[in-house]
């Protein structure tokens, strides 16, 4: 019995683990996304677009500060859609 007790504890906390660590490679994800969208100069041509990723990341940091794995996954995805919008309207992407 104890083994078993001892084997589903690992279990769980492996899995948070995981989930952690794929928030935190997501938000990771996001800033990547924003930085290049600000170097492709989105700041000023695509300001509405950089501007709502910029707001989504700083959400996400928040929410990972805060302990909120979900939210901040769900405004690090937010972040990275507007990022690539805004760098395919800065010039900067794939056309």
């Amino acid at each position: 019995m104890k083994n078993i007790v001892l084997k589903t504890i690992v279990l769980l906390s492996s899995v948070a683990l995981i989930g952690g660590c794929a928030t935190a490679n997501t938000v990771g994800n996001a800033r990547a996304s924003l930085d290049k969208a600000k170097a492709a100069g989105a700041e000023a041509k695509a300001p509405e677009d950089y501007y709502m990723a910029e707001a989504y990341f700083t959400k996400a940091e928040h929410e990972t500060k805060e302990g909120d794995k979900d939210e901040a996954k769900e405004f690090a995805e937010k972040s990275m859609k507007y990022s690539e919008q805004a760098l395919q309207k800065a010039g900067g992407g794939a056309k």
